[in-house]
């Protein structure tokens, strides 16, 4: 637990934004290895990623009943976590989050308008489009240029901050 603790919840946290849900998420999630443990199971990998895993399995469901997100809301919630996931594994939650926060800024305004719109906001990709007097099919693969993009920006930061 100790060596696993601090990166799980910083994980958590960043996925929660908020360190009151994410405490308990974590609870959850080492009360669910313990009982795997207790049960006579092994881990057969790394049991971070298998905390990792659970965590993100929680907040999905969390998501889903506490906020009462529509399935597509949730999922895509899942999605921006796995993507993150390979960057956590390499460095803290407070350096992942230094870096998506810079890649953000980097956005043109647009961009970080429909990134708003979606994740920050919640707002269904359809409901995107009928406000830009757009169509369903463009905002999505704007969307998903613009997690790509930001992908490879957050990873050429943490890159940049471990080699110094």
């Amino acid at each position: 637990m100790d060596q696993h603790y601090q990166g799980v919840w910083s994980y958590a946290r960043f996925l929660m934004r908020g360190a009151a849900e994410a405490e308990d998420l974590v609870h959850e999630a080492f009360l669910l290895a313990f009982d795997r443990l207790a049960s006579g199971e092994e881990f057969t990998g790394d049991p971070g990623l298998w905390l990792r895993g659970t965590v993100r399995n929680l907040v999905k469901a969390w998501w889903r009943q506490r906020r009462k997100l529509p399935q597509d809301v949730a999922d895509h919630l899942g999605e921006l976590a796995d993507e993150v996931d390979d960057a956590l594994t390499a460095a803290a939650g407070a350096e992942l989050r230094a870096a998506l926060d810079h890649c953000l800024g980097l956005l043109v305004p647009e961009d970080r308008q429909l990134v708003a719109r979606r994740y920050e906001d919640g707002l269904r990709i359809a409901d995107i489009a009928r406000q830009m007097s757009s169509n369903a099919a463009t905002i999505r693969v704007q969307l998903f240029r613009i997690r790509q993009a930001l992908r490879r920006c957050v990873e050429t930061q943490l890159s940049r901050g471990m080699a110094t």
